[in-house]
């Protein structure tokens, strides 16, 4: 059965020039599109053409500050109704299809409409983690450009400047992985290049970390191989309140020769979202807590703890923060458009 989201893109190819989508945006947010060709303020209604079957557009809700998005309204004609995530609209893929070309004949009109909700103490809301959950990240050819601050040591900020791209395939111990090459510089000067290899199910949600290859671009020059064994999962199909536990090791091996090995005793609790405000602006995002505890050559265990929020919609790390730091978003883009 099609969803009404895609019951659009028919309906608008059958009526070229016709079909109209209406998005009425309450006080408390924005919607904007990924391409900047629409930004609609709160208490405004906007109405978007759709002339050609060339239309592509993803829609995204974005609170303000105090706020947050709670969802885009199920209604009539309502589009991606029930749903958290950016809207995709597309018309593309029905030219020389008479039946749908023929399909209505006078202007048709559907509904984006945001629901944004008032932020009250520490409460939660009840988004599942999928919510900030993008695939668009883990596309081969996706590049993601981003600057992060943490505490300087000797006060003010360190800022670091990352360029990330999903750039192919390969065999990491053995494992048929995607490759994530990540250039990492400070004040345009190249610091270090991090090969991280992983797989991922788009169905379920998982990601499955094998290790990564790190090279350093500054005195003194090292590189060095990270190896988790079986792998670190990532799940993104947590509710919120929900946790898993796992247990994998972790091997450092080093080209001068010196390696190191623990085992890691992960607790992955998604405690829900909430509106999060960092240098890049004020976001609703997905609070996630991953408790540790590694064990070494000693037989110490040694406890740690981390706290990270996830942009809903984007998947873009905002910040996080463990118990001696942090670190957070200054600005980014995806394949050129800011975030």
């Amino acid at each position: 059965m099609l969803t009404l989201r895609y019951l659009l893109v028919l309906l608008c190819t059958a009526v070229l020039g016709a079909c109209k989508i209406s998005i009425s945006v309450p006080e408390g947010g924005s919607v904007t599109t990924r391409s900047g060709s629409l930004s609609c303020p709160g208490g405004e209604t906007c109405v978007v053409n759709v002339v050609d079957l060339l239309f592509d557009e993803t829609f995204v809700a974005r609170p303000a500050d105090g706020y947050r998005f709670e969802g885009w309204r199920k209604q009539h004609r309502g589009l991606c109704g029930g749903t958290t995530a950016p809207c995709r609209l597309f018309t593309s893929g029905f030219a020389g299809n008479d039946a749908l070309m023929a399909f209505l004949a006078s202007d048709e009109v559907f509904f984006l409409n945001p629901v944004f909700e008032a932020a009250s103490g520490n409460d939660y809301g009840t988004q599942p983690l999928s919510a900030c959950f993008s695939p668009d990240l883990f596309r081969q050819g996706t590049r993601f450009v981003s600057e992060y601050r943490r505490p300087g040591p000797g006060g003010g900020y360190f800022v670091a400047e990352f360029d990330q791209v999903i750039d192919g395939t390969g065999l990491f111990q053995g494992n048929p992985a995607i490759r994530m090459r990540l250039e990492q510089r400070s004040e345009g000067e190249l610091l270090a290049t991090n090969l991280t290899w992983f797989s991922i199910n788009l169905g379920a949600q998982r990601l499955q970390y094998y290790g990564s290859e790190v090279e350093t671009a500054q005195p003194p020059l090292t590189s060095a191989t990270l190896t988790l064994a079986p792998f670190k999962l990532n799940r993104w199909d947590l509710a919120a309140g929900q946790s898993f536990q796992q247990n994998y090791s972790s091997t450092l091996q080093d080209s001068r020769g010196s390696s190191s090995s623990q085992t890691v005793e992960l607790k992955t609790t998604y405690l829900g979202t909430e509106t999060i405000t960092v240098p890049a602006g004020t976001y609703t995002a997905c609070r996630v807590l991953e408790e540790s505890v590694e064990t070494g050559g000693t037989g110490v265990p040694a406890r740690s703890s981390e706290t990270q929020w996830y942009a809903l919609g984007t998947g873009i790390l905002l910040r996080s923060e463990s118990e001696d730091s942090y670190q957070e978003f200054l600005r980014g883009a995806i394949n050129g458009v800011p975030q």
